[in-house]
């Protein structure tokens, strides 16, 4: 995932782009990526801070990235391993790091990256995760029963009620707060 340097187009030469949260292994590792138009000074700060909440729900066929950045609310990523482009889709012990999530926060109005973070993933997530997405890649895919099991999740559950019956979960806080 590119990420960019705070202050700098995400994509170069692209400004405007779809609001979007997105997460996904890649050969570069975890990431996140937020891209959203109208961010405030706060959730700047959210990122900034480090204090970083996971979570981990698997519904199905599809693995729910849960987080929570400061002061901000639950929000989720629906993952799916058959989703993410064949060039750089990897198994997670092929993919650079898969002990961290590099975490972007994008303006959405104008394509600048507007916080960008590291976060260290506690052993037993990282494995959860990672031993997760394995079991996923070497399962079927059908997009179509992926798209609409997708629906009936956020149908019946909000990201916080998610993350209540996470199979996995971490905080980290700041050393010096």
């Amino acid at each position: 995932m590119p990420t960019g340097k705070v202050g700098q187009l995400y994509i170069p030469g692209q400004g405007k782009l779809e609001e979007k949260i997105r997460y996904r292994l890649d050969n570069e590792g975890h990431s996140l990526l937020i891209v959203k138009a109208g961010i405030s000074d706060q959730e700047i700060e959210d990122i900034k801070s480090g204090v970083v909440e996971l979570g981990l729900y698997i519904d199905g066929p599809i693995i729910f990235l849960l987080f929570k950045l400061g002061t901000g609310k639950w929000n989720d990523a629906p993952y799916s391993w058959h989703t993410v482009p064949s060039g750089i889709r990897v198994y997670p012990q092929e993919a650079i790091a898969t002990g961290t999530l590099q975490i972007a926060l994008v303006d959405a109005t104008d394509g600048i990256v507007k916080a960008v973070e590291e976060v260290a993933l506690t052993p037993d997530f990282a494995d959860k995760l990672n031993e997760s997405i394995t079991i996923q890649a070497n399962g079927s895919f059908n997009g179509l029963s992926y798209a609409k099991h997708i629906n009936m999740v956020y149908n019946q559950y909000t990201a916080e009620e998610m993350r209540e019956m996470a199979v996995a979960y971490m905080s980290k806080r700041p050393l010096f707060s």
